[in-house]
């Protein structure tokens, strides 16, 4: 009896040392676990991503619609728009399209990477790859447009390059207004070292 009872009180005393160590080891393996991932895996968007989400008033696939003052249909569309300030007189925009009316079912057609609109002075500043197309069939590539929103009026201030059914045009800048009042013609003047390569049509 005695073996026993001297048995009995080592493995309770063994017991009473095993069981909490085993009882840790489980709790350090479970916060372990928790723990375990890609040591290198990041949150999707940057504290500074964040910061300028909240702070930022982006707007998704804005359009404008409107008259000039002689009657024109014009619309403006983006992927992006971002106002400047609280009045959002000042708005930039990434990826912009633009189409006006010409008169006689004639449309003139833009598209630019990005652009700013300033709606105190009814302007538009297209920049970046421009693309002018007009339903004549001439089409347009320059670096900066500026567009009237009020009436037919814009304007390339640097180098353009226009094919259409003459040939190729090669200017210094161009011009697109409106003839005389009332819905007149528009035309598009080249100016500044214009080189015109004229190609026949095939008959």
């Amino acid at each position: 009896m005695a073996a026993r009872d001297n048995l009995h009180s080592h493995v309770v005393a063994w017991l009473k040392v095993i069981l909490p160590l085993a009882a840790l080891a489980l709790l350090s393996t479970l916060f372990l676990v928790a723990r375990t991932g890609d040591p290198d895996a990041t949150l999707p968007f940057s504290e500074k991503d964040l910061e300028e989400m909240a702070s930022e008033q982006r707007v998704e696939g804005p359009e404008f619609a409107g008259l000039t003052e002689d009657g024109r249909a014009i619309n403006l569309s983006a992927e992006t728009a971002t106002p400047r300030d609280s009045k959002a007189s000042v708005v930039d925009a990434v990826q912009v399209r633009g189409r006006f009316e010409t008169g006689d079912d004639g449309t003139i057609t833009m598209r630019a990477d990005a652009g700013t609109v300033y709606s105190d002075e009814s302007q538009a500043h297209l920049h970046g790859n421009v693309r002018v197309a007009t339903s004549t069939g001439f089409t347009i590539d320059t670096e900066q447009l500026r567009a009237a929103l009020d009436r037919t009026d814009m304007e390339a201030p640097g180098v353009v390059t226009a094919e259409g059914p003459l040939g190729r045009i090669d200017a210094g800048r161009m011009e697109v207004t409106q003839e005389g009042s009332d819905r007149g013609d528009v035309r598009v003047v080249f100016k500044d070292g214009v080189k015109l390569i004229y190609v026949p049509q095939n008959q």
